[in-house]
Order: structure tokens, then sequence, then C-alpha cells
């Protein structure tokens, strides 16, 4: 008998064994993973669990040089005004960031794009369209992985791989590293110096990656921005040019930045506060041009004010429809939408 449960035993803890493999298995990156898969969703708190806290590294004599953009820099740069640097990652993808660029463009907008490495390989063109239209190309690594749990040599390969084919698309080296997840340890400060690079992080996170909704990223941005309490600041926006919910919530948020009179500043210009812009015109993001333009209920964010003007074909009342808007609590904007 005893034999028998101990066969069972081991039995079990096989099976377990094999069961975690396969279940680990279906998370590993591998060069064929594709940004849009979503493998960038990292929880903050695992990945500082392998890498220096930022107030450390910073504090670090190798951290003590010039152009870094840490969080607290940023704060210090941007926070005390109405300054907003726009920043991409992830791409480019072949469906929306040229949505994202078409709408910059308009504008005459400037971005900061962080591009991986296994997006630039596939894409070239879209690489070369972000250069010529005139915006910041950055690192973001080759394949999205925690830069501050590799080692030297694969910490070389994914920073300098994806730089390689950048100045090889576009003739220019970038200039600017984003760390995957933000996360970075001595080692990585030390190999993008030595790359000629600047880190460069973000103090505004409306979480685009993770809730892949407007009206979310919309509130986000307008809470992080101190807007809905009228106590405005700048910041550096984490972006994603990967989901088309982010193109959708971009117009109507720069239609929000120019109702509060924000301007849109470049990363590379932050320290020179005598140039207000960098296009031979003026950038097109001021509450006096939003006066000759229509108003759109849509870039307002707001759900009644959408429901009450916008029109809208009239949704019969099913009592189904009816029971499931009750059952969200959302009986009255359902009534003000369809009635």
């Amino acid at each position: 008998m005893y034999k028998l449960y101990y066969r069972f035993f081991v039995l079990g803890v096989l099976l377990s064994v094999v069961w975690s493999s396969s279940v680990n298995a279906g998370t590993v990156l591998t060069r064929d993973t594709v940004a849009v898969d979503g493998f960038c969703q990292a929880e903050k708190s695992d990945v500082m669990k392998y890498t220096d806290p930022e107030d450390i590294i910073l504090n670090d004599s190798l951290a003590q040089i010039d152009g870094n953009f840490s969080r607290s820099r940023l704060v210090k740069l941007l926070g005390g005004s109405r300054r907003v640097v726009l920043t991409f990652d992830d791409g480019p993808h072949p469906r929306t960031t040229p949505q994202i660029l078409e709408i910059l463009k308009r504008r005459n907008l400037r971005a900061i794009f962080f591009v991986l490495g296994i997006q630039a390989q596939k894409y070239p063109e879209i690489v070369k369209q972000i250069h010529e239209d005139g915006h910041l190309i950055g690192n973001h690594s080759y394949s999205h992985k925690n830069l501050a749990q590799l080692s030297e040599e694969k910490l070389r390969e994914e920073i300098c791989r994806t730089s390689r084919l950048i100045e090889n698309i576009t003739g220019k080296r970038p200039e600017f590293l984003r760390p995957p997840y933000g996360a970075m340890n001595r080692n990585v400060l030390r190999v993008a110096n030595g790359e000629g690079m600047n880190i460069v992080l973000w103090t505004i996170d409306p979480k685009d990656w993770h809730s892949k909704n407007e009206v979310v990223v919309l509130r986000q941005i307008d809470r992080q921005l101190g807007i809905e309490r009228s106590d405005l600041r700048g910041g550096a926006i984490l972006l994603h040019d990967i989901y088309p919910s982010t193109v959708r919530a971009l117009e109507p948020m720069l239609d929000r930045l120019a109702t509060y009179e924000y301007r849109i500043t470049s990363i590379d210009r932050l320290d020179n506060n005598a140039a207000g812009f960098w296009a031979a015109k003026e950038p097109n993001l001021f509450q006096r041009t939003l006066v000759r333009q229509r108003f759109n209920p849509d870039n307002s964010g707001n759900h009644i004010l959408i429901s009450i003007l916008k029109e809208k074909k009239k949704a019969e009342l099913s009592p189904m429809a009816l029971l499931k808007a009750q059952k969200s609590g959302r009986m009255l904007l359902y009534l003000a939408h369809n009635t």
C-alpha cells in the first residue's frame, strides 16, 4: 500500500511540473513575438524586484551625467509649466503608427517614438517616415526584454542592434533610450551612456496598454495633468502607437490640451527656454485655432454630453437592452442615448 501511495505522489509531482512548464512556455518572449501581442504589460512591482530603485541609481556616481531624463528631472523641467512631451513606445505598427503620424503632421506637432528593433526590422519604411516627418526616434531595445535582468553581453546586443537598425534606415544614430518597463540598473545606465544615449522616462502614464479604451485614457491624462482639479502641470506622456484606442484618443487629447493652453515641446529642447517650437511654422495647438472649428462633442470625453449633443440613430428599446442597462447602472445614460 505504501508503494502505491508513493507512486501516486511521484506521478502527481511529475504532472505538476509538466503543467507548470506548459503554462510558462506561453509567456516566453522570442524574436518572433510581436509588440501588439501585449507582452509589455508587466507589473511595476515585479520589475522592481530585479532593479535598483531610481533614486539610488540617480544618486550613484555613474548617474551624474547631464542629459538623462529621470522622472524627478522631468518633473523639475515640466511640472511647473504647461509644457507636454509626447512619447510613443513599442512601434512601429503598420496600421496605427501612420494614423498617428498623420494627426501630428496635420497639427505640425513633434513627438519622440521609442521603437523596438524587432518592429523596425519588419517595417523600415514606417521608421523612415517617422524620421522624415521630423520626429525623434529613440531606442526601446530590440525585443522588449527587461534590460536590468540581462548580462552585459545580452544588454549590449538589445541596445546596439536596435541602434544600428535605426541608423541604417534613417542615417542617424538614436540619442535617447527608454528601457522597457522603465527598468534599469547601473549596467543599463553605463551601456546607454557609453553608446552616447540619454535615458528618457515619463511622468504621465494613462495606461493605454492596459485599458485599450480611449475614454479611460483621456480621463487618466486629465487626472494626472491636474486638469480635473484645476491644478495644472506639465509632463512627459507615455503612449503606445500600436493600439487603435490610442489613435482614437489622440486628437481629443490634443484638443483638450489646447483648451487649457498647453504647449507641445520636444525632449531635446527642454533646456532651451528661448525656443518656443522647432518647426518653420507654429504648431497648431492653441485655443484660438479651435474657435474656427465646429465643436465636436466626441472631443469632450463626457458620455452624457456626447449622448445629448450628438445625433445618433435611435435604437429600439428592447426589454433585454433595458435589463442590461439597469444591471450595469447606466439606465439614465441609456435612455438619454436612445430616446
